[in-house]
């Protein structure tokens, strides 16, 4: 009976983690969420659009651990109301890494960066970018998930 209960209550802690995915709008934070995208970044850029808005990830093919590597965003749709700011944290789900965000700067109508990932010591590839898209009091925010490379060379 104890394992029931136990296996009940993690079930429902991960539909509470994952059930937020594909709510696209949670007005009283400020906070604007885009659906969950279908794609990986680090094998070709990947979009996701809300409305008329969209967010354009890239990463180069190959990230590697503790070496820095671009980050690109571009954006479409946010006609009249350009970004403020634009960052990328990077995340690995169901682990604490630590705080890991870059602040993008726009050049060409492109907003770039540069970033670098730890070795997570459980061995573990799989990351998220989480990407903030400022405007104003409001926030407008796309998740991507991706797998790095172990090691170059």
């Amino acid at each position: 009976m104890l394992f029931v209960v136990v296996a009940a209550v993690f079930l429902y802690g991960l539909y509470l983690q994952f059930a937020n995915k594909n709510i696209t709008e949670q007005t009283a934070t400020g906070v604007i969420n885009f659906p969950y995208p279908d794609c990986r970044p680090e094998l070709a850029p990947c979009s996701v659009a809300l409305g008329d808005r969209q967010i354009r990830f890239f990463l180069p093919k190959k990230a590697f651990y503790l070496q820095v590597f671009p980050v690109e965003i571009s954006l479409a749709g946010f006609v009249g109301s350009q970004p403020d700011a634009v960052s990328v944290r990077f995340e690995m789900p169901g682990m604490n890494m630590a705080d890991n965000q870059v602040q993008l700067s726009v050049n060409d109508g492109r907003w770039r960066g540069r970033a670098m990932l730890p070795v997570c010591i459980s061995g573990r590839s799989d990351w998220q970018a989480v990407v903030d898209v400022k405007v104003k009091e409001k926030t407008y925010r796309a998740i991507f998930s991706f797998v790095v490379a172990e090691k170059n060379g």
